[in-house]
């Protein structure tokens, strides 16, 4: 007989940096255990949020926009360069503009 069990998620903010004139970028790992399995992850998954929002109140209720996305193990060569993608604004800017154009082409299906 096998017992269900329920999904925890953890979410960790591993880097964070005010942008210029208003916002943050911000990485985050975000792991998945099975509530009766102790600590073993079931899924890892590390993203770059970019919140161009100045005011607290007004992020209330609101994700940020998500820039990029990595599945896997926060040690894995490839979070390096979800490193180099927040601290580069010129990279960030043309990642929310890619967003954006995906956005656009979504809807317009």
């Amino acid at each position: 007989m096998e017992v269900a069990s329920e999904l925890v998620e953890i979410r960790t903010q591993i880097y964070r940096r005010e942008l210029p004139g208003a916002g943050y970028v911000a990485i985050e790992v975000t792991t998945t255990h099975e509530e009766s399995s102790g600590r073993e992850p079931v899924d890892c998954r590390i993203r770059v949020y970019v919140e161009r929002r100045d005011s607290a109140e007004r992020r209330i209720g609101h994700e940020p926009p998500l820039v990029a996305e990595f599945a896997g193990d926060e040690r894995a060569p490839e979070v390096g360069e979800l490193y180099r993608l927040a601290s580069d604004n010129a990279a960030l800017a043309r990642a929310l503009l890619e967003r954006q154009g995906r956005q656009r082409r979504l809807k317009g299906d």
